[in-house]
């Protein structure tokens, strides 16, 4: 048998290796395009349920609440702490049950799927390889040890609190957050502001296209974050579900949205993608939790060693504006109204407003999003948005967020879950309102 410490450094001298020769590789498919999707949806005409919290349960540093109706709850968790092992322990105590539920069958699918779809992932050799030869459990922790260096401690801290007080397996729950660099989503994003919307509101979308089949919708869970010191950042809300803590959709208490796009289909302008790297669902979570400003934002992002191809969108509520990132390990590029890209007449810039429908190359969904907006143009309200934009192009299968940065509000919905009623996609169910001003100063 291999002795563990060599085999170790065995492993991370070919990483090294392939990380140099494979992973920053030129693209070579600059003509490709998305599949085809001209259709247009119904408008969604259920009413936004604007209920009020209703308390669950409580313990010494959170409390549990639940939002919505019927089969379109929410939960919905507030946390505290010193530490990030605080935030973790009450969350992890207060969802033991939902997270017990959604943990193993969540990973039991998306080992399959990543099996199976595994030659259209384009994913690097290496790491193709360790996931046939060793499992995708072995290949997650190696891309943990290729990550570990750039993440914040106590991302960790708060990962062990979760697996301690609901008493799952410490890397099951790592690996778990590790999953997005492989998959990604196909979703899309707007930022609108000025005369785009009705009073000159500043509006983001964040519409997340990706796996239905794995149940995480059937425990979907709103986390607000209250640290009690100023190490930890400032409050924010994270929408996820049970036992994920890695940023997908959210906004800050300082009035900051984010999105987030994968591209499958990039240009030439893109560049490298890399392993190794703060994991994009943490770059995510920094600029809510950490970022003052949209400056602080874009700066980060500019700064931090990043990784795959994607497509994010920033917005801030104070200044009344918002930004697109062109996003991989070695290239990015910032775009307001007047220099978004991909130009196109498919892809034509709008006045005050950023969006992107699907992915980068993808000519029908980037233009039926940008029909929609136009054609609600001076005239859109998140209500509008959930009616007429979101249900309209299709987008948000798994969860919608649309915020209201100027008031400080959020809608969601989420995909149907397990053994639930009506339509599947989230998009075309009732959406929730989360009053933020209310939930970032609730007090234990």
């Amino acid at each position: 048998m291999f002795d563990q410490n060599r085999l170790f450094y065995v492993l991370f001298g070919l990483v090294v290796i392939f990380q140099t020769s494979s992973c920053h590789k030129t693209i070579q498919n600059y003509g490709a395009y998305c599949a085809n999707d001209t259709a247009r949806g119904d408008p969604n005409l259920i009413p936004v349920d604007e209920s009020q919290p209703r308390f669950v349960n409580k313990v010494e540093n959170g409390t549990l609440y639940q939002i919505g109706a019927g089969e379109d709850q929410v939960w919905l968790i507030h946390v505290y702490g010193n530490t990030g092992y605080d935030f973790g322990y009450a969350y992890g105590t207060l969802l033991r049950d939902q997270i017990n539920k959604v943990l193993p069958r969540a990973w039991a699918h998306f080992e399959e799927e990543i099996l199976k779809e595994l030659k259209n992932l384009k994913l690097p050799k290496w790491f193709e390889d360790f996931v046939v030869d060793k499992g995708l459990s072995f290949a997650l922790d190696i891309q943990n040890d290729l990550v570990k260096k750039y993440m914040d401690e106590e991302v960790y801290n708060e990962m062990r609190g979760i697996a301690d007080a609901a008493q799952v397996d410490y890397k099951t729950v790592i690996r778990l957050h590790m999953l997005g660099e492989i998959t990604r989503g196909r979703c899309s994003l707007y930022g609108l502001w000025g005369n785009a919307t009705l009073g000159g509101k500043t509006l983001q979308l964040r519409a997340l296209d990706w796996d239905v089949d794995g149940g995480l919708q059937d425990y979907p869970v709103i986390t607000i974050y209250h640290p009690l010191t100023s190490k930890l950042g400032h409050p924010f809300a994270n929408v996820a579900w049970a036992g994920y803590i890695g940023t997908l959709t959210g906004m800050s208490s300082l009035r900051l949205g984010i999105s987030e796009i994968g591209v499958s289909f990039p240009d030439d302008t893109f560049g490298d993608e890399s392993m190794a790297g703060l994991p994009f669902i943490f770059v995510e979570r920094h600029i809510l939790q950490y970022s003052e400003t949209l400056d602080d934002a874009l700066s980060f992002i500019a700064n931090v060693r990043r990784t795959c191809h994607l497509i994010l969108g920033v917005a801030d509520g104070k200044l009344g504006t918002a930004r697109m990132v062109q996003y991989s390990h070695s290239i990015v590029n910032f775009f307001d109204d007047q220099n978004l890209q991909p130009l196109a007449d498919w892809h034509p810039r709008i006045p005050h407003a950023i969006y992107s429908g699907m992915d980068w190359l993808c000519p029908s969904r980037q233009y039926k999003l940008y029909k929609a907006i136009t054609d609600q143009y001076g005239q859109i309200t998140p209500e509008l948005s959930i009616k007429n934009i979101t249900s309209v192009v299709k987008t948000g299968d798994l969860h919608v967020g649309v915020y209201d940065l100027t008031d400080n509000i959020m809608y969601v919905a989420n995909a149907r879950g397990t053994n639930e009623q009506g339509p599947m996609e989230a998009y075309k169910r009732q959406f929730v309102k989360v009053d933020l001003n209310v939930e970032f100063v609730r007090t234990r």
